[in-house]
């Protein structure tokens, strides 16, 4: 649960500001440094970069100063959530994410709720700030390391080709097609692949087409075979073992059990 104690969107203050809070402000505090800092962290100093991102804990002791213009975002929260068991998120460690404008964006949006306070305001922080850290979790970099951009859009790219696949997993995928798409050799591209997504493709595709097959055997005017090829399958023994090895029954066995109990039923059968 989260609880705005203030937050300010696009904060300038007088150049070489500096914020120096001994013993923590009591709460946590999330900044986004738009503009280089100094910041003693953990008994070292480190110059951050531009779009910088440093979340602190309660107590600890919060001591940054611009190095000249001072403008950066910032909320101070209160909440009972264990953020290195819920998000994996580092305190007093300078990070930098991949999606720093749409976390930006986030904490404009809980201060025009927080200082408006339109109706349900408190729920609509809660949310915004669950999303916030939902983001950042997926995309930073530790310890003033910053995101190579190479690696950066070779990613994004990765991330449309992968969304087509699944988005059309019924389609001839094959090492040959992918590796096409993607214009790299068949090495390179699962190394890629797993670094970015921790599975391989053909594991991924698997799962889509399996999902889609469960949906479409419920369709009592589809037959299996129809099913089966708009999954992607054009062997049926192929098709039926791995739905086999999923559900734990043919797909046969499947529509019959789900004709039987109904779709209030379907939970049961998996």
């Amino acid at each position: 649960m989260f609880q705005i104690d203030y937050c300010e969107y696009n904060r300038t203050n007088v150049d070489y500001d500096r914020i120096y809070r001994p013993g923590g402000s009591g709460d946590y505090l999330l900044l986004l440094l738009k503009t280089p800092m100094k910041c003693h962290l953990k008994g070292k100093l480190e110059i951050s970069g531009e779009n910088a991102c440093l979340l602190y804990a309660p107590q600890e002791c919060q001591d940054y100063q611009a190095v000249q213009k001072f403008r950066n975002s910032y909320v101070h929260f209160s909440t009972d959530l264990p953020f290195a068991d819920e998000y994996g998120i580092p305190t007093s460690i300078l990070l930098y994410p991949e999606n720093f404008m749409e976390l930006d964006e986030y904490i404009r949006l809980i201060q025009q709720e927080y200082l408006t306070r339109p109706p349900f305001f408190q729920e609509r922080c809660r949310l915004l700030m669950e999303e916030l850290f939902l983001l950042l979790s997926r995309s930073f970099a530790r310890k003033g390391e910053r995101v190579d951009q190479e690696a950066s859009e070779l990613k994004e790219e990765f991330q449309r080709l992968r969304l087509t696949m699944l988005s059309s997993c019924e389609e001839d995928w094959s090492v040959e097609r992918l590796c096409r798409e993607s214009s790299l050799s068949k090495s390179q591209f699962f190394a890629y692949y797993k670094r970015f997504f921790e599975n391989s493709p053909k594991a991924e595709l698997l799962q889509a087409r399996m999902e889609k097959a469960r949906t479409l055997l419920s369709n009592e005017a589809l037959q299996v075979q129809q099913a089966a090829r708009q999954c992607g399958f054009t062997n049926m023994q192929h098709f039926s073992r791995y739905f086999k090895a999923w559900y734990h029954c043919s797909p046969r066995e499947y529509k019959e059990r789900l004709r039987k109990t109904g779709i209030d039923g379907i939970s049961s059968l998996l």
